[in-house]
């Protein structure tokens, strides 16, 4: 699965800016120029389109795009250099990537319960794709979770999924959600690309997990960043799955229901998650 990449791909950059370069477009004129992008699009790619619009005219963009075929398909981000970027994923795998990992982790936590819970876990709800305010600007996930009982709407746990020339982009993703709210603690990041030699038949899957530490020096602003985000685990699944936990304190800042005993992490099927991305593969 190959990525393409309109304008130039965003590079690693502070995120503490929020000033992006002059617009390049009008609203209708960015939404127009996805509709038509993504007509014409690869079923087989994930595709990347990068604008700069005005800041007032960002909302309008929103609900523009609202009205766009295949919009469940998109995924909205934004960085230091362009202040509205479009990921476009058709491909079946990465949206079966998402949904299996809800229903997995959803699982997995029902296994840790005391008492049955025969549909949802107790605590904490999946969130999908949902539209989140990050500051100024707006951010949606590919799937996420978050605790029932919280002041906030943001999520604890958050995945995000492309392939290796998107990662990049990714990693930004991961640091914005981490860098710019105290709420998100893990994000997962799922990288998935064609087969290479030695393994022709697999799809080569990456997983990364992030979380935010002290930075390491104070902030020079006040409203500088008070997190820093870090990679802290990565394995290749292309030949076999790494196992995978998600410690529970993430999943419910802190505050862990009762019905979950003396657990303090859950064990995600990453056997599982892995072969449900193998048979989308296949189908392409």
């Amino acid at each position: 699965m190959s990525v393409s990449v309109d304008s130039t791909t965003t590079p690693y950059v502070r995120l503490n800016n929020m000033h992006a370069s002059p617009p390049t477009h009008t609203y209708r004129q960015a939404v127009n120029e996805i509709r038509s992008k993504i007509k014409n699009a690869s079923r087989k790619s994930a595709h990347v389109y990068n604008f700069n619009l005005r800041p007032e005219e960002l909302q309008s963009a929103f609900d523009l795009l609202e009205k766009v075929e295949g919009r469940k398909l998109i995924r909205v981000t934004y960085s230091d250099d362009y202040n509205f970027i479009v990921r476009y994923m058709p491909s079946q795998v990465h949206e079966r990537a998402h949904i299996a990992f809800t229903l997995l982790l959803n699982s997995a936590l029902l296994r840790l319960t005391a008492a049955p819970y025969p549909d949802l876990a107790p605590g904490c709800e999946n969130i999908g794709a949902m539209t989140f305010q990050l500051g100024p600007r707006k951010k949606e996930a590919d799937a996420a979770v978050r605790p029932t009982v919280a002041d906030s709407r943001l999520p604890s746990v958050v995945l995000e999924a492309g392939s290796s020339e998107s990662l990049t982009q990714l990693k930004i993703d991961a640091r914005l959600w981490i860098e710019h709210t105290q709420e998100v603690r893990l994000v997962i990041l799922i990288s998935i690309d064609p087969p290479i030699a030695p393994h022709p038949t697999f799809p080569r899957i990456t997983v990364q997990l992030w979380r935010g530490f002290d930075p390491r020096r104070p902030p020079r602003h006040p409203v500088s960043r008070v997190r820093e985000a870090r990679m802290v685990w990565a394995a290749d699944w292309t030949v076999a799955a790494a196992p995978l936990y998600i410690p529970l304190d993430d999943i419910f800042r802190g505050q862990v229901p009762a019905e979950y005993g003396n657990n303090d992490r859950v064990y995600l099927n990453t056997d599982s998650l892995r072969q449900k991305i193998i048979t989308a593969w296949a189908e392409l």
